[in-house]
């Protein structure tokens, strides 16, 4: 039996879940790993005197993690990409393995920290999808298969708020404030509804599936803040719910990486998908479609994630096994282009919802503005109005057309006056 001494960076509902799924099932990973993880320095910028440390030494200083030469791996669960990327990159220079959570920091500096020798010491299941052990389906369960396409819900705090308002026909806001009282969304809760820590997440799928490498400017990245009740009621009568996607597609044309609100059929696993789980489906050409999904947050979920990959480090401390990271397809090997698809050039069916006055002939001036980019309706649903002088939505579903003549169709159709406000556009998904 081996032990493994672990350093931990930070004391929050992450490490607070660390030290207590060791002290519960300590035994248990020590059975089934022959290791014995034992925590001997914890690292926070405050004291927690409530939290059992189970005998580690603690201290507010970062570097004394680094200093410690006892410490065989170091667990990074601060977040963000300042300290803690100074902290990575401290103990990559001295050789240190490290686990953590932390999805920007990844997603901004994944090339230059699993440069070289990085491929093994550094791992991160945590970073994306919580529990779901994501990381390790594509990198190792899926490493004989080519990777063609990735749908994910990958964010908790939307795919929340796009079920409640479903099921309980709640506005948008209110939702978001029930959110931010049960502690799903944060004070500040822009980071998830404005789509970054999904584009985060999505970053690193597609570094590791998809192209080899990491760059969060690469993708086209939406949030929900336009999405109405309305919206989801409509979309509900055409057949469809309403998810926040990240999603990743291997084309001809190179690979297509986005984040953005999409129309998902209402029998399609994914639509139903629910609270604050994530899933992601993978498509590839050996095993078809996988889906994995669960928790993707929490203090234990997330925990689990981080313990898994402690003690695979731990195993592997003596082995030159590292995490695989598949080449792209399509990458120019002397200038690493990503290849990524502009968004421009991306094909998708849309969901529009317009609102106009109420008065004759309104339908035909929309589908002739339409009509002008050669743009097709598929399906079409247009209500009475609500009340004397209200406007009128016209709900329409157009057939695929690129994203460019979209735009430019979108543009013509806000310069008509019979337009009353804003136009409301969702992507349809692709078929999975």
């Amino acid at each position: 039996m081996t032990e493994v001494t672990i350093g931990i960076a930070g004391l929050g509902t992450v490490a607070q879940g660390v030290l207590e799924l060791i002290r519960r099932n300590g035994e248990l990973m020590r059975q089934r790993s022959g290791v014995t993880l034992r925590v001997a320095r914890i690292a926070s910028r405050r004291e927690r005197p409530e939290v059992d440390l189970m005998g580690a030494r603690f201290s507010t200083d970062l570097n004394d993690l680094l200093n410690d030469s006892e410490l065989d791996l170091i667990l990074e669960l601060i977040g963000g990409d300042g300290a803690a990327l100074d902290l990575i990159r401290g103990a990559k220079a001295k050789g240190i393995p490290v686990v953590t959570a932390n999805k920007a920091v990844l997603a901004l500096h994944g090339d230059e920290l699993l440069a070289g020798s990085g491929k093994s010491l550094l791992r991160f299941e945590a970073a994306v999808a919580g529990a779901i052990p994501i990381i390790q389906g594509i990198s190792t369960g899926l490493a004989a298969n080519r990777l063609q396409s990735l749908f994910g819900i990958i964010n908790g705090t939307c795919n929340y708020i796009f079920g409640k308002m479903e099921s309980a026909g709640t506005p948008f806001a209110e939702v978001l404030a029930e959110a931010q009282a049960l502690g799903y969304a944060e004070a500040d809760p822009s980071f998830d509804i404005d789509g970054i820590d999904a584009a985060h997440k999505l970053t690193i799928l597609l570094g590791l599936g998809f192209t080899g490498k990491f760059d969060l400017s690469g993708l086209h990245i939406e949030g929900i803040r336009h999405v109405t009740l309305a919206d989801i009621q409509f979309a509900k009568e055409l057949g469809y719910k309403i998810k926040h996607l990240g999603i990743i597609q291997n084309t001809p044309a190179g690979v297509e990486a986005r984040v953005h609100p999409a129309l998902v059929p209402a029998n399609a696993l994914l639509a139903n998908v629910n609270d604050v789980m994530n899933a992601v489906q993978v498509v590839s050409d050996g095993a078809g479609q996988t889906l994995f999904s669960g928790p993707g947050a929490g203090g234990e979920a997330t925990a689990s994630a981080v313990l898994s990959d402690a003690l695979a480090l731990a195993r592997q401390l003596t082995s030159s096994n590292g995490l695989f990271i598949q080449e792209a397809d399509n990458a120019d090997s002397d200038d690493n282009s990503l290849n990524i698809v502009p968004m421009s050039e991306v094909v998708s069916a849309n969901y529009l919802r317009i609102p106009t006055v109420d008065r004759p002939g309104v339908f035909a001036q929309v589908t002739q503005a339409l009509s002008e980019f050669s743009i097709s309706i598929d399906a079409a649903i247009q209500h009475e109005a609500a009340g004397v002088e209200q406007p009128v939505d016209i709900v329409l579903l157009t057939d695929d057309v690129a994203e460019a003549a979209m735009i430019a169709a979108l543009e013509r159709l806000e310069g008509l006056d019979i337009v009353a406000a804003d136009i409301v556009r969702i992507r349809v998904a692709p078929d999975f």
